[in-house]
């Protein structure tokens, strides 16, 4: 524990700017999940109305030459630590270790087309479960998905239904790792969904947006 090296970054950026600000670090995240010594990562935002830094991120490696390490592959990550009031931000996004999904053990889940799973989805063959974050589920998800964040699995697996299960995120690749997380905790008929959202609404499929 007294090796551990935290980065404390607060991030000062304009409202409409936030979104695709998360999405951006949302992938550096997951290129850092898969670094040697990485523990977990959090991003905060205040609840404090007029902030200076309505985002902080907080990440947690098992040593500062892990930390350091790390940087050579995503300088994002290393941005300009300044010291924040923890109990002024709420937690939005998690991430947690990348696990192998290429190790013996893992079984990888099938991949489906959007098109398909939208149409096995509609015709109650499958339940579509989108694995992204709240604040990424509020925003929009596709249309018919039940929501179970990432981080919460495989807790909450026993939550969704049983049968065939399909995945989704917004590119592909934490929807895969659910699906490993699934498979390893038993369920069979484990989809991922292809490309994600983004390939879900460039096929003209429907999202649900807030208020709707």
């Amino acid at each position: 524990m007294e090796n551990r090296h935290v980065v404390i970054i607060p991030i000062e950026i304009d409202e409409e700017k936030e979104a695709s600000y998360l999405d951006a670090w949302q992938d550096a995240a997951e290129v850092m999940a898969a670094q040697p010594g990485f523990l977990r990562t959090y991003m905060f935002r205040t609840i404090v109305p007029g902030s200076k830094f309505p985002l902080v991120n907080v990440a947690e490696w098992e040593s500062t030459g892990h930390w350091e390490e790390a940087m050579n592959v995503c300088p994002m990550m290393g941005q300009q630590i300044a010291v924040v009031h923890a109990s002024n931000y709420e937690a939005i996004r998690t991430v947690l270790p990348a696990q192998s999904l290429s190790s013996s053990d893992a079984r990888m889940p099938a991949e489906l087309s959007p098109v398909e799973a939208r149409r096995r989805a509609e015709d109650g063959e499958l339940t579509l479960v989108d694995v992204r974050e709240d604040d990424e589920w509020a925003a929009r998800h596709p249309a018919g998905a039940v929501h179970a964040a990432l981080g919460t699995l495989p807790a909450s697996l026993s939550d969704l239904p049983d049968g065939p299960l399909a995945f989704v995120c917004r590119t592909g690749n934490r929807s895969a790792q659910g699906g490993v997380q699934a498979i390893r905790a038993g369920r069979s008929s484990v989809y991922s969904v292809v490309g994600g959202l983004e390939a879900w609404e460039a096929a003209g499929l429907p999202v649900v947006l807030p208020g709707r």
